[in-house]
């Protein structure tokens, strides 16, 4: 049994697996995954002044906008644009359910419902008010349905300190001529 196990073994190994080789044969591209990126909308500011401008990101997930808005700052898609942020680093975004109308949360209130973002960022000193700015209009243009308003937390170096809570229609004023700020 042993004798014929063996012989079995060394004629499979001389026969192969029975398919004849051939040559190379080229089947044209391989398969490439497309790329479609999403659009989204950011301030920085020319002059002081807050202007929108259009980018690319992978989603349009809160965290991707707040990271789009830190990193065009530091590489402005179009030249005189500058950013009050600089000197900051985007962390961590959480998200927190706000009513305007606290009475109704013994009802059904779901209409009244929004969402505040608290963006928290690392970095010395004190975010200016077009920091501010830039960070909650940026959130407002693209998210204008979900989030009412964007509180930021600076949470490194020393103690968390809240810069407050903000909506973009606080900073009119700092809009560039001609641009029209979301609410």
């Amino acid at each position: 049994m042993r004798r014929l196990t063996c012989l079995l073994a060394v004629l499979l190994a001389l026969a192969g697996c029975g398919v004849p080789p051939s040559e190379v044969q080229d089947r044209g591209s391989p398969p490439v995954i497309s790329y479609s990126p999403t659009w989204v909308t950011v301030y920085l500011l020319r002059d002081g002044r807050l202007e929108p401008v259009r980018i690319p990101v992978t989603s349009d997930s809160v965290q991707n906008i707040v990271d789009a808005l830190f990193q065009a700052g530091k590489r402005p898609p179009k030249p005189g644009l500058t950013s009050a942020l600089n000197d900051f680093t985007p962390y961590d975004t959480q998200t927190t359910r706000y009513s305007d109308d606290v009475r109704n949360r013994g009802n059904d209130f779901a209409e009244n419902l929004g969402y505040r973002l608290n963006v928290i960022i690392t970095g010395e000193g004190k975010i200016s008010t077009a920091g501010l700015a830039q960070i909650a209009c940026t959130i407002r243009q693209n998210k204008q349905e979900s989030i009412w308003s964007v509180e930021v937390t600076r949470l490194l170096p020393g103690n968390p300190d809240s810069m407050g809570e903000h909506t973009c229609f606080e900073y009119r004023g700092l809009a560039a001529a001609g641009v029209r700020l979301p609410p």
